[in-house]
């Protein structure tokens, strides 16, 4: 057999950066990969592209979408896929409406599975809207975004930049924890995905940070990675609101145990919150 050359710790250590300016967010995933199976649908495209006449919009709805006949009183039990209905949720006025009317859909496996659903925060005149991963053991347990570790790690970066999460508004990428824990599917993420547009609409943030790659890729499109976009505003469309949202995407407090690296790109993010909330104290 011909000996392998040995890689040198200099080599090794290129080939991690590369794949960090590449934007690789994990070393391996939760669970194994059937490359012959059937590929998921994919998450809508970041701007909506019209197809022909009759047939729905493949990218995130537009506004003029949102004009469905059901009544506002209507229980949402979603498709034959799990998506929850665009028509149903736009005719919610508010938030206890919102959730009343998405209360368990009986077609959405995550719905039947999780134990506990997380519910959005609103704060009147919030600095902004922190929209987290998909719920964790402790969030599933007790039913409340950010419990458990995460909770505490959240509480001591919000208090370096000055804030308590009693001030903020928050909502979860998605309500109900994948079973065991596991990444959610892009099925998944797009049957929710209106949810948390809605949600956002009602709350009217003056802009929006996301902690994670899920609530990225809902909001972003399939291709977003933390590793790439932090650090850096951009701005997403939400159908019910007449402008844009400002958006900035962070690692989630979990991620911060990762290395120093990881706890020094939090600080840096912090400092650019910090300095887009200066004008508004």
């Amino acid at each position: 057999m011909t000996p392998q050359p040995v890689v040198s710790r200099a080599e090794l250590l290129a080939a991690l950066q590369l794949q960090y300016e590449w934007g690789a967010d994990e070393a391996l995933c939760e669970l194994p990969v059937d490359r012959l199976s059937e590929t998921a649908p994919r998450l809508p495209a970041s701007m909506p592209q019209r197809e022909s006449e009759g047939q729905r919009t493949a990218a995130r709805p537009s506004p003029e979408m949102w004009d469905g006949t059901r009544p506002a009183s209507a229980k949402v039990t979603g498709t034959a896929t799990g998506s929850l209905s665009l028509q149903a949720l736009e005719k919610a006025p508010d938030l206890p409406t919102l959730m009343r009317l998405t209360e368990a859909p009986d077609d959405l496996f995550l719905a039947r599975t999780a134990t506990h659903r997380l519910e959005p925060v609103f704060v009147e005149d919030a600095p902004f809207m922190l929209i987290g991963e998909a719920p964790d053991a402790d969030e599933d347990r007790s039913g409340t975004l950010f419990a458990g570790e995460a909770g505490s790690l959240l509480e001591k970066m919000l208090r370096s930049a000055g804030l308590e999460r009693g001030q903020l508004s928050m909502a979860p990428a998605l309500p109900w924890r994948p079973p065991g824990g596991r990444t959610p599917s892009d099925t998944e993420m797009q049957a929710c995905h209106p949810l948390l547009l809605r949600t956002i609409a009602l709350c009217r943030p003056r802009f929006l940070v996301t902690m994670g790659v899920t609530p990225l890729k809902m909001l972003l499109g399939p291709d977003a990675a933390v590793g790439r976009l932090r650090g850096k505003w951009t701005e997403v469309p939400v159908p019910g609101l007449a402008t844009p949202v400002p958006l900035l995407p962070m690692r989630h407090p979990l991620q911060l145990r990762a290395s120093a690296a990881a706890r020094r790109n939090a600080w840096q993010d912090l400092l650019i919150l910090m300095e887009k909330l200066a004008p508004e104290g």
